[in-house]
């Protein structure tokens, strides 16, 4: 169940068998939930428990003052979901199923158990923690500095990216797994504006629709218009020894 972890960790180095052991050990439950389910529930919740996305989709957001909602990050199969609470008494932002998802459950003291007695985790979880900064980072400037069209093209390239991480879309082709509500709290647009990009993207021949699949035909347009860098692409791992 935890094969999508190894598979995404595996990719900055070969797992070795206890470590890979370590990993699978990590989890002592399993649940599934519905889309459109809440997992966590913002500040409401104690941080205690992470979860591994053994299937399914979600995403992370916060609740703005004016009822708003803002999406800040999105949570794939081999994704860990709770970790940016970790340091904290209280969870910083809810966690919402996009999709029916089964998720693994285990106490968050258990991955200090890990990084003690397995190091290498330890600097293969930094890694991917970086690069979830760094994306979050990316569409930050993208939604301050860029026009709508860019900011949607930005998102798509960067679910793509995603789930070509583990598994390569075939001919391209792949859910969103959002909404247009959803879409638009991701890059701060509406529904309705996020219908019209659509439209002007497609127009534009960078995609093409499959009913609520995208296929992107357009790939160096589309990374043109969005300003996008791959950064599971564009990784450094040559400090990253066996030793």
């Amino acid at each position: 169940m935890v094969q999508d972890l190894l598979a995404k960790y595996g990719r900055l180095v070969p797992l070795r068998a206890d470590e890979e052991a370590t990993i699978r050990n990590l989890a002592t439950a399993k649940r599934t939930y519905a889309s459109g389910r809440e997992v966590i529930t913002g500040e409401l919740d104690e941080p205690d428990q992470l979860f591994i996305v053994a299937s399914g989709r979600l995403f992370a957001s916060v609740e703005l003052p004016s009822g708003a909602r803002a999406l800040t990050r999105l949570y794939f199969p081999g994704d860990i979901i709770g970790t940016a609470n970790m340091p904290f008494e209280r969870a910083t932002h809810s966690v919402t199923t996009s999709s029916d998802a089964e998720l693994l459950h285990f106490p968050r003291t258990k991955l200090v158990d890990a990084f003690t007695t397995m190091p290498r985790i330890a600097a293969v979880f930094y890694t991917f923690a970086a690069l979830e900064n760094a994306i979050l980072n990316d569409r930050l400037v993208s939604i301050g500095r860029t026009k709508g069209v860019a900011r949607l093209a930005a998102l798509i390239l960067e679910i793509c990216a995603r789930q070509r991480l583990l598994h390569r879309p075939p001919d391209g082709v792949f859910h969103l797994g959002l909404t247009q509500q959803q879409i638009g709290d991701a890059i701060g647009m509406t529904e309705v504006q996020v219908n019209r990009l659509m439209r002007e993207l497609t127009q534009g021949k960078l995609i093409v629709r499959h009913g609520r699949k995208i296929e992107v035909v357009d790939m160096p347009g589309l990374v043109e218009l969005g300003q996008f860098t791959d950064r599971y692409e564009a990784l450094d791992l040559d400090w990253f020894t066996e030793d």
